[in-house]
């Protein structure tokens, strides 16, 4: 059995908490205004952006501290750190919606 890296670790808790509501990496007020204009509008998760997404994740996941993480978060320019707020609540979002879903 291979053994999962800490850093997926340290990412599910992070959802997990964000699922819960507590946010601790990102200011609520700061996500409510980027969040205001839904991600659908925007074409975000189109061909030409998706290289863009999965590389600003990946990196942003392999830090491995929180510490390490905010200060990932602190470097990116605005449209990056747009990029990386919608990518993270969408994955919240989406682990909500299959958390509620009824199994048969």
């Amino acid at each position: 059995m291979t053994q999962r890296p800490p850093n997926l670790d340290e990412i599910e808790r992070l959802l997990t908490q964000s699922m819960n509501g507590l946010h601790i990496l990102f200011d609520n007020a700061v996500v409510a205004r980027i969040l205001q204009k839904p991600t659908e509008e925007l074409d975000f998760f189109s061909f030409e952006n998706i290289d863009r997404i999965q590389s600003l994740f990946t990196k942003f996941v392999e830090r491995p501290t929180l510490n390490d993480k905010r200060l990932f978060i602190d470097s990116l320019d605005r449209a990056s750190f747009e990029i990386l707020v919608r990518t993270y609540f969408h994955i919240v979002d989406n682990s909500i919606l299959a958390a509620n879903r009824p199994r048969h």
